[in-house]
């Protein structure tokens, strides 16, 4: 067994919203549960804002569904603790294994800010979460390189890095790249992109962020990478795109699913080949 042998597949939080990430959620949190178990997903992401539905209320909207991933957690990068509160809430319920995480504030001192990590790691650990720092393209921490340096500076035993197809290809950054932090990868979430980005970065990653085989990655190439490094994580899909919101949500459920499905079949196709080309070309 190995990444591309995995068949446990989270659905992210925005990938079944409905709705874009500044807005609430178009689909009533049964209805999201229901379609992630419907297109065979094993787990749903929640984000820490569900647990102001309280926790019985919650619970009985999942059903069953495991809540394996929280996510993002913000405010800890400005000294605060942010959603911690409602995060650690969840965990207790669910038994979630990870949260993950975003920097949002910018020119902060690196000393200051592996300090304000490590404080986050230690505050989750109590909880039996992992930590994983999502790196994002055009943000404070666009590579996955510098979230190790990061990760590695807070000294927390409990962290590491989660690699977004999207992030990871938009910032450039090849398999070579990836192997000195391999060791990190936390998690993977697969998506997928235009082959030329919108003028605005911020549009591009947070309306054109497609579903996997619905863009410019080649996952399968990337995928077999991935495995090739010795990665062998969790993997969620998140597509935040116009299109993909406005689908009906068992469609939207469905295609997100498969499409991943597909690229890691694909993938295992690709690793089996005696011809397979040995790049470290992440695109």
């Amino acid at each position: 067994m190995g990444l591309l042998d995995r068949t446990d597949l989270v659905a992210s939080y925005y990938t079944l919203t409905g709705a874009h990430l500044s807005l609430p959620p178009r689909h009533p949190l049964a209805a999201r549960a229901e379609a992630a178990a419907a297109a065979g997903f094993t787990g749903l992401a929640l984000a820490p804002a569900e647990a102001s539905a309280g926790i019985a209320g919650v619970r009985a909207a999942v059903s069953g569904v495991g809540v394996p991933e929280l996510e993002p957690l913000k405010g800890w990068d400005s000294g605060g603790h942010g959603d911690e509160g409602a995060v650690f809430v969840l965990a207790d319920e669910f038994g979630s294994r990870q949260v993950t995480t975003i920097q949002l504030v910018e020119d902060v001192p690196a000393d200051l800010l592996a300090e304000r990590f490590a404080g986050l790691c230690e505050r989750a650990a109590a909880h039996g979460l992992t930590v994983g720092f999502e790196p994002r393209a055009n943000s404070p921490v666009s590579t996955p390189a510098q979230a190790a340096a990061l990760v590695r500076a807070s000294g927390a035993a409990n962290a590491g890095i989660v690699l977004d197809a999207y992030h990871v290809h938009r910032a450039g950054v090849t398999l070579a790249d990836l192997a000195p932090v391999a060791d990190l990868v936390v998690s993977l979430q697969l998506n997928d992109m235009l082959a030329e980005p919108r003028p605005d970065p911020a549009e591009d990653a947070l309306e054109f962020r497609l579903v996997p085989g619905e863009g410019a990655i080649d996952l399968p190439g990337w995928l077999a990478g991935l495995a090739g490094l010795g990665i062998d994580v969790p993997i969620a899909v998140e597509a935040l795109s116009r299109e993909h919101n406005a689908r009906p949500l068992a469609e939207a459920a469905a295609r997100a699913a498969e499409g991943a499905r597909r690229a890691l079949a694909a993938a295992r196709e690709l690793a089996h080949r005696p011809d397979r080309p040995t790049g470290h070309s992440a695109r």
